[in-house]
């Protein structure tokens, strides 16, 4: 599974006009004024997203791997984000909005409900091309809120029927030396009932995350280790060990990264039974 990326898309967004009766010179001032007022306080939206390009190495095979078009802004308080990409099935569509409210950050509409920080990690921030334990990062529809307590930071999130998530995480240590965080996040739904304990472990280049996570729906407890280590700042490698508590071996992932300007190149390799090496270069904007 190889990848190399390529480029991007654009997006408008269109705003509407109100009309008076031609009679009516002071209505149609006053709607005027009220539109540009409108288009003051409007921020501008901005296109984003992401886009690669891969190589399979087993199946001698070029394709597009990842890609996202996103269009994002905010106006008068309230913010906006939109995913403009179709058939993205891996990952699922985006459209929220968000605000400020009691002191408390919100958001509502469709997105990743809080899971395992390494299960809602950005797609284009990622090392390895697939998420823990295999999962892909779909998206719910419902309203979160979040926010921090000094060195402790909350999600919690309702949407559909019992649908139910939270996360709470606290920055045991930060600043120079050895950097240490701990995590706990719970998921109530019927369809993917679980519980998940984290640890990240940093010091200088070198870093450490940890996922146990209890599968009430599978009836496991499978375990996740993945250890990096930058080498510069172009160079990267990464490993990560993975049993999924079902009697089947454990698997060991491998991953180098370069990333040159905008573009980040992975060679990776999944413990899949291919023997599959993948060739990626992925392009953010």
């Amino acid at each position: 599974m190889n990848k190399l990326v390529l480029s991007a898309l654009a997006a408008t967004v269109a705003v509407g006009t109100t009309s008076a009766s031609e009679s009516d010179w002071a209505g149609l001032d006053a709607e005027l004024n009220s539109l540009t007022t409108a288009l003051d306080s409007h921020g501008g939206p901005a296109v984003g997203g992401y886009l690669e390009a891969e190589y399979d190495t087993d199946a001698e095979t070029w394709n597009v791997g990842r890609n996202r078009v996103t269009v994002s802004g905010d106006n008068g308080g309230y913010g906006y984000h939109v995913n403009l990409t179709t058939g993205n099935t891996s990952e699922g569509n985006d459209a929220y909005v968000n605000f400020t409210m009691g002191g408390m950050g919100w958001t509502m509409g469709s997105f990743m409900k809080p899971g395992t920080a390494a299960d809602a990690e950005a797609e284009n921030d990622r090392v390895f091309t697939s998420r823990e334990f295999g999962d892909v990062g779909t998206r719910s529809a419902g309203l979160m809120t979040s926010g921090n307590m000094d060195a402790i930071g909350y999600q919690v999130f309702v949407g559909n029927g019992n649908d139910f998530a939270a996360r709470v995480s606290y920055d045991v240590m930060s600043g120079d030396g050895v950097n240490l965080s701990v995590a706990f996040s719970m998921d109530d739904a019927a369809a993917t009932e679980s519980s998940a304990i984290e640890a990240d472990v940093s010091s200088g280049p070198f870093g450490i995350h940890v996922t146990m996570l209890a599968d009430d729906v599978a009836g496991t407890d499978p375990m996740c280790i993945t250890g990096s280590y930058a080498v510069n700042d172009a160079w990267g490698v990464a490993i990560r060990q993975t049993d999924d508590d079902t009697g089947a071996d454990e698997t060991m992932d491998w991953a180098v990264t370069y990333t040159d300007g905008g573009a980040r190149w992975t060679i990776e390799s999944l413990d899949d039974g291919a023997d599959t090496i993948t060739i990626g270069c992925l392009v953010g904007f």
